[in-house]
C-alpha cells in the first residue's frame, strides 16, 4: 500500500530496573525497547508525504501544528510513543490482576 511501510517491528520490552522477582519495588520502572528496524527510506513516497497514515497520530500533529514529518511521524513516531505504550501495558496488567478489569478496544467503522 502507498500509505504503509513493510516493517513489522518486534517491540520486545526488557525491564531494566524497578522490579524484583516479578513485583514492582515502588521505584521508577526502567524499560528498554531496541529500535531494530528503522528505515527512513520507507517513508519517502509522495502519498505518505501528503496524507496522514490510517490509525496514526500524523493527523493530530498536522491539524494542530500544520506540519507532517516526512521522516516517519516525528513527535508521533513509534519511538516517541513506545514509553506510553509500555507503561499502559504495565497498568493494564495491574488492573486485570488486582481488580479483574479487562480493557478492550476495537474499530467499528472507518470513514463515512
Amino acid at each position: 500500500s502507498a500509505i504503509t511501510t513493510p516493517r513489522n517491528e518486534k517491540d520486545r520490552v526488557t525491564i531494566q530496573s524497578g522490579t524484583e522477582f516479578g513485583y514492582t519495588l515502588g521505584t521508577p520502572l526502567g524499560m528498554l525497547v531496541p529500535n531494530e528496524d528503522q528505515r527512513p527510506k520507507d517513508y519517502g513516497n509522495k502519498t505518505m508525504d501528503r496524507f496522514p497514515r490510517p490509525s496514526h497520530a500524523d493527523w493530530t500533529y498536522l491539524t494542530k501544528y500544520g506540519i507532517k514529518a516526512s521522516s516517519g511521524g516525528g513527535r508521533s513516531s513509534a519511538r516517541e510513543t513506545i514509553a506510553r505504550v509500555a507503561a499502559g501495558a504495565v497498568a493494564e496488567k495491574y488492573l486485570r490482576e488486582a481488580y479483574g478489569t479487562e480493557i478492550t478496544a476495537f474499530t467499528t467503522s472507518v470513514g463515512n
